[in-house]
């Protein structure tokens, strides 16, 4: 089971650009003059582009290898130790977007609207981002972490079932992290990630 430490880790990625961009708008564009290279002259502004945008590239790449690491590692630990439970998917359906809502406004606005050449402005800036990460982690939001809109693994909301065989049967609606996208006639194995959230796997033939 993933406690804030797991949390922290996605939800500090997420929120990469806000803290790389401030700190580049705040230590270096105010010092930015224009370059040459060869016979051609860049300016500052196409400078400040060309570096926000290899900020933007070099998130993209964050958010697409940083998960797969993680939940390669953990997909091999449940297969090798037998951890989880086997279930059954009777309904999915993927989340909209409307749940990204909230991360955006917090992560587009300071983008926009706050003055990374001030101090104080910085400070207050990074300060709310802190407080809402801090907010997300304690409340176990993380099927709002925008990673898992852009990383091959998704988040979907699913009613888990016991198989047909199980002596037990349970039904719960619950959210799970896979890189599944078809779960008709297939078992599956999954482990408790957090309070509603499962990460689950096709389960594995020797089990």
């Amino acid at each position: 089971m993933w406690g804030k430490k797991e949390q922290a880790l996605f939800w500090i990625l997420a929120y990469i650009p806000v803290f790389l961009i401030g700190s580049y708008r705040y230590f270096f564009e105010k010092s930015m003059v224009e370059i040459k290279i060869s016979r051609f002259t860049f300016p500052p502004s196409i400078v400040n582009v060309f570096i926000m945008v290899c900020i933007l590239v070099f998130t993209w790449f964050l958010y697409r290898k940083v998960p797969n690491i993680i939940f390669k590692k953990l997909e091999k630990k449940i297969k090798m130790e037998n951890k989880g439970e086997n279930f059954v998917v009777q309904k999915f359906d993927r989340l909209n977007l409307n749940d990204y809502t909230f991360f955006l406004l917090t992560l587009i606005l300071p983008l926009i609207t706050v003055d990374y050449t001030s101090t104080v402005s910085l400070f207050i800036c990074f300060s709310v981002v802190i407080f809402i990460i801090i907010l997300l982690i304690n409340i176990e939001y993380i099927i709002a972490c925008p990673i898992f809109f852009i990383s091959k693994y998704k988040i979907w909301k699913v009613n888990l079932s016991k198989p047909s065989n199980a002596p037990l049967k349970i039904d719960k609606e619950v959210f799970v992290i896979t890189k599944i996208n078809d779960f008709f006639n297939r078992e599956f194995r999954a482990v408790k990630l957090l309070r509603n959230v499962y990460f689950l796997i096709e389960k594995p033939n020797k089990l």
